[in-house]
């Protein structure tokens, strides 16, 4: 389900001008920045709908195991269709359509889906454990959070501080300096319009207590933007489960840097009761990047749970990894030890010794 690759060029741009001194938690981001040195995978799509037995056999596994929705394909992956069976895979690359698998034979993912040439936004690296007190701070901004927008009028929104009972709330960048007081943990941006610059714009809220909380955004390019549109529309038009479109939909504004957008849409799923293992597995990966981390555990939670119940091993050694990571994060090293042990049982499956696969 973790899908990884190169981040956006112009992500990089707009975080590099920050001044990340003044804003706390940067180690993530800086991570979510670089390009992962062990990273195996030369990421081309993802399955979006699976109906039947599917196989996959990664280039590090022994053999073929069933798939599931969520997963990612890289370059040199296989994929195995009985007859009868099928699969939707979603391309990287927006500019490509989506692609129904042949059933009855074995087709190697890039002759679906050609590598993006443009490289998109991913969630790669691990949740690594770190001494900053400030991960346990209280008051944390969910969103706009580390993201680009296709709106000039976003919703801030951010968790609530026992004990606060106001909150200001700036936005600041060229020709932009508005403030405003609340009650509430939500409000929406009303200065003035705000425009897709490579300096981005800065999101503080500070509570009446003392707790403050900072964090980044810009808006999306106009060409970009139509681009995300247009794809937007094609995806809505297909014929797939609400849950499928979603999660392409989601994956769309990922691979741009919509994370905002992407969120919105999965928690809105979530709520609703969806039973795809990659909604949770997703919305924690989105979770963790804003370091919304009892949040990700619970999505990653959901996520083993939802993908052992489907008997998707990859699913299952993916997310017992990430719960490893969190529990390793916050300091439980026994609930740590646990997840980390079953993983590796999970990954021992695939015939793969060490959690080094796509979604390790």
């Amino acid at each position: 389900m973790k899908r990884p690759g190169a981040i956006s060029i112009f992500l990089i741009l707009l975080f590099s001008l920050i001044d990340w001194s003044a804003i706390s938690g940067k180690k993530i981001l800086v991570a979510l920045a670089q390009e992962t040195s062990s990273a195996t995978c030369d990421h081309v799509g993802h399955l979006v709908s699976v109906q039947g037995v599917v196989l996959l056999k990664r280039r590090e596994w022994s053999g073929y195991h069933k798939t599931a929705v969520g997963e990612p394909l890289c370059r040199g992956d296989r994929l195995q269709l009985p007859v009868g069976a099928q699969a939707i895979v979603e391309c990287d690359d927006p500019n490509q359509n989506l692609w129904t698998v042949p059933s009855g034979k074995i087709s190697g993912a890039t002759s679906g889906c050609l590598p993006p040439n443009q490289p998109v936004y991913t969630l790669t690296n691990p949740i690594t454990p770190t001494r900053d007190p400030l991960v346990r701070r209280i008051l944390r901004i969910i969103s706009p959070n580390n993201t680009l927008l296709l709106t000039s009028k976003p919703m801030l929104r951010w968790t609530s501080v026992p004990g606060a009972t106001t909150y200001v709330v700036r936005v600041t960048g060229p020709w932009v300096n508005w403030v405003r007081e609340t009650k509430l943990t939500q409000i929406t941006y009303s200065g003035p319009p705000l425009k897709p610059i490579d300096q981005g714009y800065l999101l503080e809220v500070a509570a009446d207590n003392g707790e403050v909380a900072k964090a980044t955004f810009g808006l999306l390019n106009e060409k970009k933007a139509d681009l995300v549109r247009r794809t937007s529309l094609q995806i809505e038009r297909q014929n797939l489960a609400s849950d499928a479109k979603t999660l392409a939909l989601a994956e769309l504004y990922i691979g741009q840097g919509l994370i905002a957008e992407a969120t919105s849409l999965l928690e809105a799923a979530a709520a609703g009761g969806s039973r795809l293992g990659a909604i949770y597995y997703t919305l924690g990966e989105l979770d963790a990047n804003s370091e919304l981390f009892p949040q990700a555990e619970e999505n990653y939670f959901k996520a083993e749970e939802l993908a052992r119940s489907a008997g998707d091993t990859e699913g299952q050694a993916s997310a017992a990894t990430r719960l490893s990571q969190v529990f390793n994060l916050l300091g439980n090293s026994d609930r740590a030890r646990y997840w980390s042990k079953q993983a590796q049982t999970e990954y021992q499956a695939l015939g793969v010794q060490r959690p080094n696969s796509p979604q390790g």
